[in-house]
């Protein structure tokens, strides 16, 4: 494994989680503020990025301690401004509400910050995904501007070292 977290185990993607992560991205409660579904034929484009990412970009499979079940994605990658970096997760819903997504996403900044040297990190997410915000404010992230992307008000959240 790559890191860990008291509850979950990170890994680099392999062909192996290909089903798993489809059902991601198929699944409508997960991409339901992330501009919905993709098709197959996009996943399968999608797919590929996870194995090209250079560093500081990187992707990780998030997997439940004990049990190994699938719990969801997290990744850095360059933001939209091709500036900042970008802290992003999805993840299943049977692990949603049950602090899983505030304990992965807190490893991932601080592996940014310690482990990537960087200095600042960014979350977008979309104004109508409360459940997001409440937890990109628990973990100290700060709104820095609204805008409009995707035909939606979205929130542009950043965390400095």
């Amino acid at each position: 494994f790559f890191m860990e977290t008291e509850r979950t185990i990170f890994s680099k993607p392999n062909s192996t989680d290909y089903d798993e992560l489809f059902g991601l991205y198929s699944n409508e409660a997960v991409r339901k503020y992330l501009g919905g579904t993709i098709t197959k034929a996009e996943f399968d484009e999608k797919f590929n990025d996870f194995f090209c990412a250079q560093l500081p970009e990187c992707y990780w499979i998030i997997k439940q301690k004990g049990t190994n079940s699938f719990i969801g994605l997290i990744s850095i990658c360059k933001y939209h401004d091709q500036t900042h970096f970008e802290i992003s997760y999805e993840l299943h819903p049977d692990f949603w509400c049950e602090g899983y997504g505030t304990e992965v996403v807190k490893r991932g900044i601080e592996y940014a910050f310690n482990e990537l040297g960087l200095e600042e990190l960014y979350a977008e997410t979309q104004k109508k995904n409360q459940k997001s915000i409440k937890l990109l404010e628990k973990i100290g992230m700060k709104i820095i501007k609204q805008i409009e992307r995707f035909g939606e008000q979205q929130l542009i959240y950043s965390i400095k070292k």
